[in-house]
Parts: structure tokens; C-alpha cells; sequence
């Protein structure tokens, strides 16, 4: 009796921890349009992914990182221990682009940082090489859906 209610213990904390980790899977990434196309950039949507970002990568997600902000924000980026390099661009709660910049690796201890000097919602770090306009992040109600999940 002891080891059918352990299994059935063991069973239940695998269940439950499967489906956490589903969870997880399913809000690293999202597909969204950039400029009408569909893409699926991993997400950044706490406090720690969006301190990590892009660090230590030896080379950054096709469809780039998506930082999702709970309320507008207007701080730059830097590319501390960040060993590729990226373009970022800035977005507005609506998805309209505020900014975009170039930045480069930096691996010593003072870095520069990337202030769009626009308050922003959305940031998303793109490979160098990406010869989108990204101009236009949507839709609309998926973004807004993405906020809801940040924190």
C-alpha cells in the first residue's frame, strides 16, 4: 500500500512538473509579424531573462530576442559579456518603432549603453546581419497578451 501511494505521489509531482515545464516552453517564444511576416523571436518576459538577454551566445536566435516590459520604459542596453554583434530595435505599446541602433560586443568592465531616448514597450535584439526595416511589430493583441505575461 506504502509503495502504490508513493507511486502515486511520484506520479502526480512528474505530471505536475511536465507540465510546468510545457508552460515554460511555451512562453520562450511567440509568434508574432514583423513588418507583416510572421517570425518567432524568443522571449525575455521577467526581470532575469531580460538582465541575461544575449550574454555568452556565440551566436544570437534567428528571429532575434523579444524584451517585454510591464510598463513603458525608457533605460538603455549595453552588451556586457555579449559576444555577437546585434541591432536593437524599440517599440511603443502599439508596436511602432521608436528607435533602432547598432551595438557592438563589449567585453571589458565599463560598456557602452544603447538609450533609444524614447520611452519604449518592446525591445527586440536582431543578429547584425538582419536586413529587416522593422519598422512594425504585431499583432496588436498578441502584444498586448505578451505585457499581460510580463513582470
Amino acid at each position: 500500500m506504502r509503495v502504490r501511494a508513493l507511486t502515486s505521489v511520484v506520479l502526480v509531482a512528474a505530471a505536475l512538473a511536465a507540465t510546468a515545464t510545457a508552460g515554460d516552453a511555451r512562453s520562450k517564444t511567440a509568434t508574432l509579424r514583423l513588418d507583416g511576416v510572421p517570425f518567432e523571436p524568443e522571449l525575455a518576459l521577467t526581470s532575469p531573462p531580460r538582465q541575461r538577454g544575449l550574454m555568452f551566445r556565440r551566436k544570437a536566435p534567428r528571429d532575434g530576442m523579444l524584451f517585454v516590459f510591464p510598463r513603458a520604459s525608457s533605460g538603455g542596453f549595453w552588451m556586457k559579456n555579449t559576444l555577437v554583434p546585434l541591432t536593437i530595435v524599440f517599440f511603443d505599446s502599439r508596436g511602432k518603432r521608436v528607435s533602432k541602433l547598432s551595438m557592438t560586443p563589449c567585453r571589458q568592465e565599463s560598456c557602452p549603453v544603447y538609450d533609444p531616448g524614447r520611452q519604449y514597450r518592446f525591445a527586440l535584439e536582431l543578429r547584425a546581419s538582419d536586413t529587416r526595416p522593422a519598422a512594425r511589430l504585431g499583432p496588436l493583441a498578441e502584444l498586448r497578451r505578451l505585457v499581460g505575461l510580463a513582470s
